[in-house]
């Protein structure tokens, strides 16, 4: 790989995004989120995680629980309605109003037939789940306060509530309360509110409140078995393992607790005589602000909170991945030409034009690696999404002259002149004359004289912008064709602008061209969902990395596989493979053909493919400055640092969270990273525990 000098963003600016709740579907192996600003993430966590889908906030609207039933998404709100979701449109597809008020929990039983629904003024809402639909079915009676939080016992006619001083056990049947449980109060005025709920299969009951006490009821009698002082402040999320034979609990406390189910010597090995007790088992600080979620996916602990990351872990062995709160990408744009960058926020997008530095010839005393800027860089836009809707793409063309975002409701297109009248950026707004639904991917063509957006709808529409005005060119229906099978979520197209690549959720790559508009190839199917495709300038090689990390190579122009994607594919290195993180960008050196440049969230993954493929078993080498070797966190024996790499794969580590990195000319790099620190100066304050003999 070439030497090159590199532009570190660091002023892209994301605010973080609390997580409120959790809810994964073991069939499909995808989870769940739900955010602070009402949007929510669906994440695939068959391989690799990562951000399959998300769905953008709604303007005044809040989502308090998010549920899965089989290949469904619904969620509840404050506005009080249970929303089902449309994953291909990224939109709703129906509200169904509840009984009184807002909407606090929402919980499906086991069998899968029917929600519950708890209310600001007591009402449980009972729904019957049919093939296109919800349907309301009945309201139990109603109690004191709101309903926080609920749960189902295993046969589907009980359920279990959680409220102010209270855990109630209901008949689904008769709609009337069976028992009511009082948690106790550590003061006479302060009331305990039970935040959290979990009921076994054999009818015991968990609840967690807000004295920081996790308490198991006996269910068939409504009486206390044990409870546990386990934290300093409230408990707010619990959840048992598969099995049942462990549970855990962290709240505002974010010590996360857990206790297992121990048999007592002495009872019998079998029948209902058997006795059980839960001890405190070994407990983990992954967190240091308030979590607000947890949930178990394949025997790991899914944890996630205040501070916006969401927390894989898992002991024996330990292991802990924490998944930063960025925007799905792509969230960058890069202008060559004008040498600036486009950053995609939440509502809104910044154009900045980059500064420029010393040539590193006449800095004889700048240390390696560090160039200092003689122009810093300047903010020339701030464009604000009509009505404060979310921004679910935008792309700003290389010659920086097209700007187009989409949200939800709309597809939008301005023309920009950076230097403008008097050095003054100006923007203008360019009607869009046909008709075009929202999109989920915008892409330019290296000229600048196309746009290609993948819709909500599932088309590829082509626009021509050579003129005066946007024209429609032509208009693909990969779905109708059968050539795509699900939203598209990848697309590319070729330097020459000869090809382009879509792909979709269920890993299928359909390959189009644009001298007669007709579709050229399909990749064949892999089993994992791709998480990256680019194709290489000179060549017209098309690249592909899948969420297990295995890399493809596929020459557009023979259409098929390249003998270093045959040779490549039963010897990827072991470490490659077991990556935590899923490769979200690819990029090539423009001198050197040979190169393969992969991104991930930490790590920059080059491939020399002249050189020799290493052992199957074989560490991957770390290349880098002597400074940012010893500022890395990563130990040696993970990635043993070297100068010069003698086979195929070598990484770069000196990012946390990288967030895009592209080229702004064949011997300039911009890296657009959000450091750790940024993310944390923006949280609230955590709970105050004293350590050490300090506070």
């Amino acid at each position: 790989m070439s030497t090159c000098r590199v532009h570190n963003v660091r002023f892209y600016d994301l605010q973080p995004r609390a997580i409120h709740c959790l809810s994964y579907e073991s069939n499909l192996k995808k989870l769940a989120l739900s955010r602070s600003d009402g949007s929510i993430e669906v994440w695939n966590l068959s391989h690799a995680p990562h951000i399959e889908r998300a769905l953008p906030a709604r303007v005044n609207s809040s989502v308090e629980a998010v549920a899965w039933c089989g290949n469904r998404l619904f969620s509840a709100g404050l506005q009080g309605t249970i929303t089902e979701y449309n994953l291909q449109t990224l939109s709703s597809k129906y509200e169904v109003p509840v009984t009184a008020g807002p909407c606090w929990c929402l919980e499906i039983n086991r069998s899968k037939s029917h929600f519950a629904a708890g209310t600001e003024d007591g009402y449980i809402n009972i729904f019957s789940v049919t093939e296109n639909e919800l349907m309301y079915e009945k309201i139990l009676d109603r109690q004191e306060g709101r309903i926080l939080c609920l749960a189902w016992d295993a046969t589907g006619d009980v359920i279990v509530t959680g409220s102010a001083d209270a855990v109630r056990i209901w008949n689904v049947e008769s709609g009337h309360a069976i028992h009511r449980m009082k948690p106790g109060r550590v003061q006479s005025s302060r009331e305990t509110i039970v935040w959290c709920l979990a009921v076994t299969r054999d009818f015991t009951i968990v609840s967690g409140d807000s004295r920081g006490r996790l308490t198991f009821w006996e269910g068939n009698t409504g009486t206390q078995i044990e409870g546990f002082q386990t934290h300093r402040a409230d408990i707010l999320s619990l959840c048992l393992t598969e099995d049942e034979q462990s549970v855990y609990c962290a709240g505002v406390d974010p010590l996360i607790v857990s206790f297992e189910k121990v048999w007592l010597r002495g009872s019998n090995d079998t029948g209902s005589s058997r006795r059980s007790k839960w001890v405190k088992s070994i407990q983990r600080r992954i967190h240091e602000h308030d979590v607000r979620a947890l949930t178990l996916a394949e025997g790991k602990l899914l944890s996630a909170g205040v501070d916006s990351y969401l927390a894989l872990s898992s002991y024996p062995p330990r292991v802990l991945v924490k998944y930063p709160p960025l925007l799905q990408g792509p969230c960058v744009s890069i202008c060559p030409e004008v040498r600036c960058i486009m950053l995609r926020y939440s509502s809104h997008l910044e154009v900045w034009r980059l500064g420029n530095s010393a040539s590193a010839q006449v800095e004889n005393n700048v240390q390696e690696g560090e160039l200092p800027l003689v122009q810093n860089p300047v903010r020339l836009l701030t464009l604000k999404s009509r009505g404060g809707d979310e921004v679910v793409c935008a792309n700003m063309s290389s010659n920086g002259k097209w700007i187009t975002y989409s949200t939800l409701t709309a597809l939008c297109l301005f023309k920009f002149d950076a230097d403008g009248e008097n050095g003054k950026p100006v923007l203008q707004k360019v009607p869009i004359m046909f008709e075009v639904a929202s999109a989920h991917r915008i892409l330019f063509n290296s000229d600048s004289t196309r746009a290609i957006v993948a819709t909500s709808t599932g088309d590829i529409v082509i626009i021509q912008l050579s003129g005066d005005e946007p024209v429609l060119e032509h208009v693909f229906h990969p779905q109708d064709d059968k050539t795509l099978k699900d939203a598209v979520h990848l697309l590319t197209i070729s330097q020459d602008g000869q090809f382009i690549v879509a792909g979709d959720h269920k890993s299928n790559i359909a390959v189009w061209t644009t001298s007669n508009w007709k579709h050229y190839c399909s990749l064949p199917r892999y089993k994992c969902a791709p998480t990256a495709l680019a194709v290489q300038p000179q060549t017209n090689v098309l690249v592909i990395v899948y969420s297990d990390h295995k890399i493809v190579e596929y020459s557009l122009s023979s259409r098929k596989y390249t003998s270093f994607s045959r040779g490549l594919d039963n010897r990827h290195p072991v470490q490659w493979l077991s990556r935590n993180y899923a490769v979200n960008n690819i990029l090539f050196d423009s001198s050197n053909q040979s190169i393969i440049m992969l991104q991930d969230d930490n790590t920059i993954c080059v491939i020399n493919k002249n050189k020799e493929l290493p052992l199957v078993e074989a560490k991957i080498p770390r290349i880098g400055s002597p400074k940012s070797m010893s500022d890395s966190m990563d130990s040696s024996h993970v990635h043993p640092r070297i100068t010069d790499p003698q086979h195929a794969f070598h990484v770069i580590k000196k990012y946390k969270h990288l967030v895009h990195l592209g080229w702004l000319s064949d011997d300039e790099l911009v890296a657009v990273e959000v450091s750790p620190s940024a993310l944390t100066e923006k949280l609230p304050p955590a709970l105050k525990v004293k350590r050490f003999g300090a506070m």
